[in-house]
């Protein structure tokens, strides 16, 4: 990691401490800069990190018999009917390599964000209203699920004998494609 990476006062510990008035500016500083200056773009990462644990939305909703229904499962098997031959547990196993599920809410190094961790270029591509709301949010799990079904169709998931190419056009990593089938059971 480079000094970029690094936290103000690690970066400038020397210096600070040579010069005490600095300490308490730069404590000031770390402690506000977050919110001070994080760009539109990011902000939702923020929101994130000082979500409380809590506040995460929940995996089940009670059915009207009030038993609970996992969403993430009956979204999943929505999306992988729109591919006739796409298991719904690789789209979970895809949710779970990914984010947990939505659990981790922040966008990866590379600019991929959502509970299926799209790029912006792949999403206008593929992404989907998966909930019927009239809106392809990448942040939505339906929506998200929807949109990864539709990629990996296009690549061919339907088909047992492509669905390891697929899934290497999802993410063009082996140990990627293994992980997934391993946890989709399709290995």
């Amino acid at each position: 990691m480079g000094a970029e990476g690094l936290p103000f006062r690690v970066r400038y510990g020397a210096e600070l401490r040579r010069y005490p008035g600095r300490l308490v500016w730069a404590g000031f500083a770390s402690a506000l800069a977050p919110l001070l200056f994080v760009g539109a773009a990011r902000a939702h990462t923020v929101v994130a990190a000082v979500r409380a644990p809590s506040a995460t939305p929940p995996t089940t909703v009670p059915r009207p018999d009030g038993a609970p229904v996992d969403t993430w499962t009956a979204n999943a098997r929505a999306a992988a009917s729109t591919c006739p031959g796409l298991p719904a547990t690789v789209l979970l196993a895809i949710a779970d390599v990914e984010t947990g599920r939505g659990r981790r809410t922040d966008a990866s190094p590379a600019g991929a964000e959502g509970p299926m961790q799209f790029l912006p270029g792949t999403w206008a591509a593929y992404g989907t209203d998966g909930d019927g709301d009239g809106v392809a949010d990448v942040g939505n799990a339906a929506d998200a699920l929807h949109g990864a079904a539709r990629l990996l169709c296009a690549n061919g998931a339907a088909d047992p004998a492509r669905l390891r190419s697929a899934l290497w056009n999802y993410n063009h990593s082996r140990d990627y494609v293994d992980r997934v089938l391993r946890l989709a059971g399709v290995a």
